[in-house]
């Protein structure tokens, strides 16, 4: 098997909780300066939404992306629906209203100071004009990643349909039949969306969730890999503004078969 020219850092859904990704990426580029082998972050999706401070996470995400010119935002549909309200020519507004009052909208737009722009079609002109940094990545951001052993993806995959031929939608939003799915496919998944049950990594023969629930938990899951796709270990930050601890623990019993 080819060794991939770097080490791979996947990070669940971040929900805005730009005081727990600081401090990660932090201790990333810690990690590859003392390995000598350049870091490809891979942004499992979500974000934005829920946490407080999506708009200093996109920034972070965006830094990132410049840094380390590897590294990949993958889609999540909070990003999605973000993305199409603050773009689109038309907006229904019961959507937006849902997104806004039900799924974390508020706070986004809060940290970007847009609350008081009026209606939809100001504070996305307000969105466009001030932050087109953050619309070029998450216009850039990709549906999954796929590895020799190992895809990478926000939601999940249909278990029915080759790696290959997956319905984005399915990959932003799949739950069943993909959490329960009992047997093997193409490649192992490592996904976040659904947050896991202990709000710890988990690992099942077919996939790997790391959505810890961080906007909630306060606890954001980094996935180590190796240039051949061995796991490694897990990085973790864990706390809140202020008082956040990176702790590193290996990844006893989510090995992958030789």
């Amino acid at each position: 098997m080819p060794e991939l020219p770097y080490t791979t850092y996947a990070i669940g859904d971040v929900h805005g909780r730009a005081d727990l990704l600081a401090p990660l990426l932090d201790a990333i580029g810690r990690e590859a300066g003392a390995s000598g082998r350049e870091p490809r972050v891979l942004f499992l999706g979500d974000i934005v939404d829920r946490g407080p401070s999506s708009r200093q996470a996109l920034d972070l995400v965006c830094h990132t992306l410049e840094r380390w010119p590897r590294s990949r935002v993958i889609r999540g549909n909070h990003d999605a629906y973000f993305l199409d309200f603050m773009t689109s020519d038309a907006v229904d507004e019961v959507r937006f209203t849902k997104w806004l009052l039900r799924l974390g909208g508020y706070e986004t737009l809060e940290s970007y100071g847009l609350l008081a722009e009026g209606d939809i079609s100001d504070i996305a002109s307000a969105f466009r004009a001030n932050f087109a940094r953050h619309v070029e990545a998450l216009r850039k951001s990709v549906p999954i990643i796929v590895d020799d052993r190992l895809a990478y993806v926000h939601a999940g995959v249909d278990p029915n349909r080759p790696i290959t031929e997956q319905d984005p939608k399915d990959m932003m939003m799949i739950r069943e039949p993909f959490l329960q799915y009992p047997g093997e496919l193409s490649h192992i998944v490592v996904h976040g969306h659904t947050p896991t049950s202990n709000f710890l990594p988990e690992k099942e023969r077919c996939r790997i969730a790391i959505d810890t629930g961080a906007y909630a938990t306060g606890r954001l899951t980094c996935l180590v890999v190796s240039a051949d796709e061995r796991i490694l270990h897990f990085l973790f930050a864990i706390g809140a503004a202020g008082d956040v601890e990176i702790t590193r623990e290996e990844a006893d019993g989510f090995e992958l078969a030789a």
